[in-house]
């Protein structure tokens, strides 16, 4: 159904964003005009030159990086890619007043070093993100990334967009907003992937869908390399951190207080009954 990635040789300087090393491949090559790959410290953007936005952005997470994060203080910085022609830059004039946010695809929050958080803030890893979307339903769905990685040791994420339908809008007549965006995660501990998919509106809609019907709606395959059964279905994914730790509550089976416990119980007990109520 797909084809061998063509982006091996691109992407070589940052293939380690990649599960085994093979980034995104496209169904419809048209998608493809005037589109750019980049190297970033700490992931990997292929950026698109008609939309003046990413296409996706690519991260291998582990949970050291994610402790490392945690750490750093973050500091605004967003730029303009100096490495792009700049008849494809997005510029910081483009969304002035737009009432869109500049929403990362690759999350500052995912950074471990200043390096890393600055190129973050590159325009070729933003795009315009509807403000009640990246504020509340995106930071949940990046916070419980973050949290799968922690649980598991390490995960390959894409998060990207998508233009869908004939009537799609710009900023300043020149930045293609995206109808909806998508972060697809892979698990290599437990062999399964899923998707989030959602509207870029106000609505807090969310579907959790596979990587296949991800390649469905979008022409893309996140994950060449992964297995076939990975791909079909759909990991179940919580939208917050509080519905695992609920799930987690619920399917945990109740376990017997340790015997140290149970004395030290009734120490307390009897010193209560023999001594304080006198």
């Amino acid at each position: 159904m797909f084809s061998i990635s063509a982006w091996a040789t691109d992407f070589k300087d940052c293939g380690q964003n990649f599960y085994q090393a093979q980034a995104p491949d496209y169904l419809d090559q048209k998608i493809l005009n005037k589109s750019v790959p980049l190297c970033f410290n700490g992931f990997a953007t292929l950026y698109s030159g008609l939309s003046r936005t990413p296409l996706w952005s690519a991260e291998y997470l582990t949970r050291e990086r994610l402790y490392q994060a945690e750490d750093l203080p973050r500091e605004d910085s967003f730029h303009s890619e100096s490495r792009l022609p700049s008849a494809m830059r997005a510029q910081l004039s483009d969304y002035k007043g737009s009432g869109y946010d500049r929403g990362h695809l690759a999350p500052n929050g995912d950074m471990a070093n200043v390096n890393q958080q600055y190129d973050s803030f590159s325009l070729a890893n933003i795009i315009p993100q509807s403000p009640e979307n990246n504020r509340y339903l995106w930071r949940n769905i990046e916070s419980v990334t973050r949290y799968l990685t922690k649980k598991h040791g390490e995960a390959y994420v894409i998060t990207g967009v998508v233009f869908s339908g004939k009537k799609l809008t710009q900023l300043n007549n020149r930045v293609l907003i995206p109808t909806h965006i998508f972060k697809a995660v892979y698990i290599p501990a437990t062999g399964q992937a899923g998707v989030y998919y959602a509207p870029n509106d106000e609505t807090q809609r969310v579907e959790i869908i596979s990587v296949d019907e991800l390649a469905l709606r979008s022409n893309i395959d996140v994950f060449p390399g992964i297995e076939a059964t990975a791909k079909s279905t759909a990991m179940p994914l919580p939208v917050k951190v509080g519905d695992i730790a609920d799930r987690e509550k619920q399917t945990k089976p109740p376990e017997d207080e340790p015997l140290w416990y149970l004395i030290l119980i009734e120490i307390l007990r009897w010193f209560v009954d023999n001594f304080l109520k006198k």
